[in-house]
């Protein structure tokens, strides 16, 4: 999204336990696999800047989702969406100016809103504001109806209570312009 938006950044690292998810990522991205930070649960803060503008997380999904256990995100459960805690731990340690977590629109759900709850209040403690929505991809020109829950946090001594979401913009394309043409005749090597 900043590569997108013509934000010049430098990331200082990122956290991904999967060695595939790993690889992909450092190779979509351009950057050294040697900033990945691997299991969140051992990264050591006192190793990490301190001057960090921008953090972005999205802890496991599946134990909020409507398709998973519904087993959800309390702190110390041991689930794979309590992951959500590790990055708080972090938060506390380097306070990041903003803080975006994105996760699945079922953290909403009444079983699982204390989370969302537990969160928000966890950073205003530590100093943030913060807002959430719910956002689709479709509304903001990505052919797709995936709903996701987003919250922004930003330090409170630099919110001025003006963040506001993007409002939705007009559907332009649609996915077969972002597909090969699969009728085309393909060339076939006959050696």
């Amino acid at each position: 999204a900043l590569n997108n938006l013509g934000i010049k950044y430098e990331l200082v690292n990122y956290c991904e336990i999967d060695e595939w998810a790993s690889k992909s990522y450092s190779q979509i991205h351009n950057v050294s696999e040697d900033l990945n930070l691997w299991d969140v649960t051992t990264v050591d803060t006192s190793k990490l800047p301190k001057n960090i503008d921008l953090l972005t997380h999205g802890s496991p999904c599946q134990d909020f989702s409507i398709a998973g256990d519904q087993e959800g995100g309390d702190k110390d459960s041991g689930t794979r969406s309590s992951l959500m805690w590790e990055t708080v731990r972090i938060i506390e340690d380097i306070k990041p100016k903003i803080i975006i977590w994105e996760n699945v629109k079922n953290v909403l759900n009444a079983k699982h809103m204390h989370n969302l709850e537990a969160y928000i209040e966890s950073l205003n403690k530590l100093g943030y504001n913060s807002y959430y929505q719910v956002l689709c991809a479709k509304d903001y020109r990505i052919p797709q109806n995936r709903e996701r829950l987003f919250v922004v946090s930003v330090r409170k001594d630099i919110d001025h209570g003006k963040f506001k979401f993007p409002e939705p913009v007009k559907l332009d394309k649609v996915i077969k312009d972002f597909i090969t043409d699969f009728d085309s005749p393909r060339k076939v090597n006959k050696t």
